[in-house]
């Protein structure tokens, strides 16, 4: 549902919602009016492509629903009001409101049809029909129901009675005059019997000191501090020093000897008989020392691995360097001849681009020759006057999106602007990578099959385009930018067969209308803002 204010002769928007079209009977509006509308007898006016459509409130109603007839595009709302009680003419309007109704998904069936809107005689004479049976039956009696919505420029009260629903502003009132001042906490104490001084109130107002609560609960863990500073460097330690085993055996005696940085320990055993270590406190230390010294001599075996296998990868070398010389002399050669060959294509390339540029020229010349002297009818021309000129004849579908070019405009104002010199621009910087504007001449031409459409043009790159003509039917109920971008993707207009061509300067080119019938058809195009992004100075078509 969508609700509005009308105060006075304005409509003010409460409540909004997206549109779509094709509904019937299902989008509800809604109306609070203020107290110069309440005695008048009311009708709301939809208005879009010089179809209006008008709907009876009568005096106590305050909703309708939104005609099925509005297909998409902007519809205008307004509303009128007259006094029939009133021995005086008295006729009360509003500015309208603009509604933006979009395409929906529906899919017709053709089982439903649309139920025609009826004409305000015909409405107002069912209104009468339904004032006098009530005037004859009586009516059910119903509880009336009462809501209040708060809004920023008042409150809105809705009545629901047996008659249906009325609503009524109430805007806030101005603030009040300042009340006088009130008193004190204190003053009122000694009126009850409070004697003393007004600090010696206070002060009995605070309380003894409490016992000490329990602990609370630990807090959760902060967060890590930066890190800090590098510390000074500590003071140098003791050099190592690596243990040194000697093992000698003579018969069955075996002699270790161990010298580390504590100086030297001996130790003897006898082999089938136990050995006295008592005498030999640092022979405790015999299998630590080994261990130690096992350690040391695998560290410095590892060291020399890696040094070994360092020098093995810079060791390989080459038996024949001569050889590798001449495959080398070789393939610098096989570059240079290749750098040849491609100063040489520059080169070529450079005289073919001059040659298509003379070319063109030639052509042009050619084109412009048979032009002169046939009838045609402009569609659009580049200058200061081709906003207000040709505008209105032009619209705009992007996205899938239908606009009027002034609407268009709105939004990409680069496309045909002073920067541009006024001429159609479907460039990156209007619309940004790869997207197509289909453009719709809404001025209907009579062609026969020698008619020739002539379009003068700058493009960056050459690449297929697409140029429609569109059959006009004989009625149209929606717009015709619409009708023809549906008419295209159902495949039915007539695909001719044009490019966009590359060039620097603006060049004409003559497009035959071929695959037609006569009559009268609408011109359209798709223009890319890829990497042709052509730019339109003028189109025209030559009668046949």
């Amino acid at each position: 549902m969508m609700k509005f204010l009308v105060k006075q002769q304005k409509i003010e928007a409460l409540e909004r919602e997206v549109i779509a079209s094709d509904q019937i009977a299902f989008v509800s509006v809604k109306f609070v009016f203020d107290g110069a509308w309440k005695t008048l007898h009311k009708v709301v006016q939809f208005t879009q492509c010089e179809e209006t459509y008008n709907l009876v409130l009568g005096i106590d109603g305050t909703t309708c629903l939104l005609p099925a007839e509005l297909h998409p595009g902007a519809v205008k709302m307004s509303l009128f009001g007259y006094d029939a009680e009133s021995d005086t003419t008295l006729r009360a309007t509003t500015v309208p409101v603009t509604l933006h109704i979009r395409p929906s998904g529906f899919v017709a069936d053709g089982d439903t049809p649309i139920p025609p809107t009826l004409d305000l005689y015909t409405q107002l004479l069912k209104k009468l029909d339904e004032k006098a049976a009530g005037l004859q039956n009586g009516k059910d009696g119903f509880s009336p129901k009462v809501k209040a919505e708060q809004m920023e420029f008042g409150v809105v009260i809705t009545i629901v009675d047996a008659d249906g629903e009325t609503s009524a502003m109430l805007h806030h009132g101005a603030n009040g005059e300042k009340g006088t001042d009130g008193k004190s906490a204190y003053q009122i104490a000694v009126e009850q019997g409070y004697q003393g001084s007004e600090s010696d109130w206070l002060s009995s107002l605070k309380g003894n000191k409490g016992e000490k609560g329990d602990p609370g609960n630990r807090g959760l863990q902060g967060v890590p501090g930066e890190k800090g500073e590098k510390g000074d460097a500590g003071v140098a330690g003791k050099d190592g020093f690596s243990p040194i085993a000697n093992v000698v055996k003579d018969g069955s005696v075996i002699t270790i000897t161990i010298t580390d940085k504590n100086g030297t320990t001996t130790v003897t055993l006898t082999e089938g008989a136990a050995a006295d270590l008592t005498p030999y406190a640092k022979v405790t230390y015999v299998d630590e020392k080994v261990q130690e010294l096992s350690d040391s001599l695998t560290y410095t075996l590892q060291e020399h691995t890696l040094s070994i296998t360092h020098l093995e990868d810079k060791s390989h070398t080459h038996e024949n360097q001569s050889a590798l010389d001449q495959i080398t002399a070789a393939k610098i050669a096989q570059w240079d001849g290749f750098g040849t060959q491609i100063n040489g294509l520059s080169t070529k390339v450079t005289v073919y681009s001059e040659k298509t540029e003379r070319t063109l020229e030639s052509l042009q010349k050619q084109i412009d020759n048979l032009t002169s002297g046939r009838n045609y009818t402009v569609l659009f021309q580049s200058g200061q006057n081709a906003i207000s000129t040709y505008a209105s004849n032009l619209s705009m579908i992007l996205d899938g999106r239908y606009q009027t070019m002034a609407d268009f405009l709105t939004a990409y104002p680069q496309f045909c602007s002073a920067e541009n010199d006024f001429m159609l621009s479907y460039s990156q910087t209007c619309f940004n990578w790869d997207k197509s504007v289909l453009t719709v001449c809404a001025k209907p031409l009579f062609l026969t099959k020698n008619a020739e459409i002539v379009m003068s043009y700058q493009s960056g790159s050459s690449e297929a385009g697409s140029l429609y003509l569109v059959q006009k039917p004989q009625k149209i109920d929606i717009p015709i930018g619409v009708y023809v971008n549906t008419e295209i993707d159902a495949n039915r207009a007539v695909s001719l067969d044009f490019q966009w061509l590359q060039s620097e300067t603006f060049i004409t080119t003559i497009t035959e209308c071929t695959g037609i019938s006569d009559g009268e058809y609408y011109l359209a195009w798709a223009g890319r803002s890829n990497n042709s992004h052509p730019k339109i100075r003028f189109l025209k078509v030559l009668e046949g």
